[in-house]
């Protein structure tokens, strides 16, 4: 009796101390990101029309065919929400990783960023160095949402098809 608890005891002493690495997204390729820059927020009815139709064919930029979005109700909410001033509202002092503690404005408006992670690891190979302020990113499982920041405001954004989606 004693050896199975002890075993199982220190399994998990060994799990607890498991390496952690941050979560990390790459600027992908430009197939699969919906701008080669970053577009102006609020969006406006071009650049919110691009990023519907990145959207509409399944984050192939350069997609003919269009793909259908299982969330597309969600993302209609959050192009919507990015199109108004007041969303874009950031509590950039936080050192959390709940996006929504972050941004409560556009979470408020766009429930589909709801208990999602912020990333602010992006890595963008086009870059001679990191991003200064770091950008901040949610992914909603299909979709990573890079959103650039100045002055606790979201100020710009990229739309990447996540490397992690359930398809290709």
């Amino acid at each position: 009796m004693r050896y199975p608890l002890l075993l199982l005891l220190m399994a998990l002493g060994f799990a607890g101390c498991a390496l952690r690495y941050p979560e990390v997204i790459a600027m992908r390729e430009q197939q699969f990101r919906s701008h080669d820059q970053a577009v102006a927020l609020p969006l406006n009815q071009a650049a919110r029309g691009e990023v519907a139709s990145f959207l509409e064919h399944g984050g192939n930029r350069f997609g003919r065919n269009p793909a259908p979005d299982p969330q597309a109700a969600g993302h209609k909410q959050v192009l919507d929400a990015l199109g108004a001033q007041a969303n874009l509202k950031v509590r950039a002092d936080l050192a959390t990783s709940d996006f929504c503690a972050i941004a409560a404005a556009l979470c408020q408006a766009a429930p589909i960023f709801r208990k999602r992670t912020a990333v602010t690891q992006v890595i963008d190979a086009r870059n001679r160095g990191p991003e200064v302020p770091e950008p901040i990113a949610v992914c909603d499982g299909e979709y990573c949402w890079i959103f650039r920041q100045s002055n606790s405001q979201l100020t710009e954004l990229v739309v990447v098809r996540s490397a992690r989606r359930a398809k290709p």
